[in-house]
């Protein structure tokens, strides 16, 4: 969930172009045909409000489901909804045969790594904590572009880090407190969300060579259903140890919520409208996902964050602004075309 492109390596017309995926999603329903700008970007709105959602409906999918289960019925889901597009387009969108490793690996740090970890850590902590938590996600992109991509450091880019840690550290602490390994399952749960973030943020960086050769749909699609291979046997051995769960309605309209309009619906929606706006500008919608995710978690949920959540997550948000405001084109474009593969 990441910042601005003010350079980007790869423009985004030719990145997130119409022509980058299957007709059959955008020349059979004129979506893009009539796309005007202020369209986009509502556009671009409603995909972050989708996202942010994702935090609440996983928390209440998992009163009922296990963190492996729910993956695999997220991303199982998911799956075969995008199948029959991948194959409608597989002349369009060939892949090499050397890429496949490459391939591979986004997959098991996208879609394995970064999602059992996260929701292993949401299942410990509240959905307001990992929605203001995910939006440092930006400073661990900017710590491995870096370290990998050997980018220049910039006094911006430190001040923000600084302010983004201190706020990270806010949230987990839940105040100015020395630290202390108190805190129980919230403070794990905190931590593991902080694991999972770097797993994106290695995923957004190595990704940006890939994206740079195929479209972003064929990567997201992949990898999620490449995924399955891995949640459906986490699955079959949860379900054998601990039994079947027996699901709520609410579990399940958490579930279908995951997989549709948070994994699909929101991705597609992202990448039309990124055909019709740049990078720069997309950016600050980005924001409306902590903000919002909070909203929706005390809203539906009943949370209560307290003042250091909410201080913490401000802290946050203020040192992705700043480190953002000259950040570098490599670490931004990766971070905002990853933005919906792995969201």
């Amino acid at each position: 969930s990441i910042a601005p492109d003010r350079k980007c390596l790869i423009p985004s017309s030719q990145l997130c172009a119409p022509t980058a995926w299957p007709r059959v999603i955008t020349k059979r329903r004129g979506v893009v045909k009539h796309c005007t700008r202020q369209r986009a970007m509502g556009l671009l709105i409603f995909a972050n409000v989708l996202w942010a959602g994702s935090y609440s409906a996983a928390k209440e999918a998992m009163h009922t489901f296990s963190p492996v289960e729910l993956n695999f019925l997220r991303f199982g889901i998911a799956g075969l909804v995008l199948l029959p597009v991948l194959w409608l387009a597989r002349e369009r969108m060939p892949i090499r045969r050397r890429d496949l490793p490459q391939l591979g690996m986004l997959c098991l740090i996208g879609f394995v790594l970064n999602k059992g970890i996260e929701f292993a850590g949401l299942n410990l902590t509240t959905a307001s904590d990992t929605a203001l938590l995910i939006a440092a996600e930006s400073i661990f992109t900017s710590i491995m572009a870096w370290i990998v991509l050997r980018e220049a450091v910039r006094g911006a880019a430190i001040g923000g880090l600084v302010l983004g840690a201190f706020g990270v550290y806010i949230v987990i602490e839940g105040g100015f407190s020395l630290p202390h390994m108190g805190g129980g399952t919230r403070l794990l749960g905190d931590l593991l969300v902080l694991v999972a973030l770097a797993c994106e943020a290695a995923y957004s960086i190595f990704g940006k060579a890939a994206l740079a050769r195929y479209p972003g749909l064929l990567i997201a699609a992949s990898g999620i259903i490449g995924s399955v291979a891995f949640w459906l046997p986490a699955a079959a051995v949860n379900v054998a140890i601990a039994g079947m769960p027996h699901a709520s309605t609410a579990a399940w309209a958490g579930v279908l919520y995951m997989a549709i309009p948070n994994t699909v619906v929101a991705y597609v929606i992202w990448m039309v409208a990124l055909g019709h706006v740049d990078g720069a500008s997309a950016a600050p919608t980005l924001f409306m996902q902590p903000l919002v995710g909070t909203a929706l978690a005390i809203v539906l949920l009943g949370e209560r964050p307290g003042w250091a959540t909410l201080a913490g997550g401000l802290l946050i948000l203020g040192g992705v602004a700043l480190a953002s405001r000259r950040a570098s084109g490599s670490a931004i474009s990766a971070a905002v075309a990853a933005e919906p593969l792995s969201g």
